[in-house]
């Protein structure tokens, strides 16, 4: 059986699809991190997925069908480890300084390969396209700059630092 490469258009959670954001857990640690991303998606791509051979769990729920689809940072072959590929809605390369992490509730194209193994057929992630970004805001705090999030203070207190220096026999606490 060849590789079969699919788009899967639809709402995007937890995309860990940079180097700087990789999940790293202890169950993959052998391949120094995996970079994965949430996709729901409609029946009719989900039911495409099972019959190239998907066998990623596909769950149903609220507005469609979810999976969840992983690539490691370091494959047991070169061909499959990596970061993937992401784009912006023309199609050039993410501008990551520009636009910063992938929020949840973006829209866009993940583009998935299903290949053969020894054992049934894998799944891997290949790429991902943002069609409609939603900025990522980490537990409320807003993905600004620090010139947007802080006030220059330097002139009202001289330019020091207004913490005190303990002395260097005292506890801090």
């Amino acid at each position: 059986m060849p590789s079969t490469q699919i788009d899967i258009k639809g709402t995007l959670d937890w995309a860990k699809v940079f180097e700087s954001n990789r999940d790293h857990n202890e169950w993959n640690e052998d391949k120094d991190g995996e970079y994965k991303v949430t996709v729901t998606t409609d029946k009719k791509t989900a039911d495409a997925l099972v019959k190239a051979g998907c066998q990623k769990k596909i769950e149903e729920v609220d507005g469609g069908h979810r999976i969840t689809v992983v690539r490691p940072h370091v494959g047991s072959q070169d061909w499959m480890g990596g970061a993937p590929v992401v784009a912006d809605k023309s199609g050039k390369e993410w501008n990551f300084e520009e636009k910063g992490f992938i929020g949840n509730g973006s829209k866009g194209i993940v583009k998935v390969e299903i290949y053969p193994t020894k054992v049934g057929s894998g799944t891997r992630l290949v790429g991902l396209q943002v069609l409609d970004h939603v900025v990522y805001d980490s537990e409320g705090v807003s993905s600004q700059s620090a010139s947007e999030m802080f006030s220059d203070h330097t002139k009202s207190s001289g330019g020091k630092s207004s913490s005190r220096k303990e002395p260097q026999d005292s506890i801090p606490f």
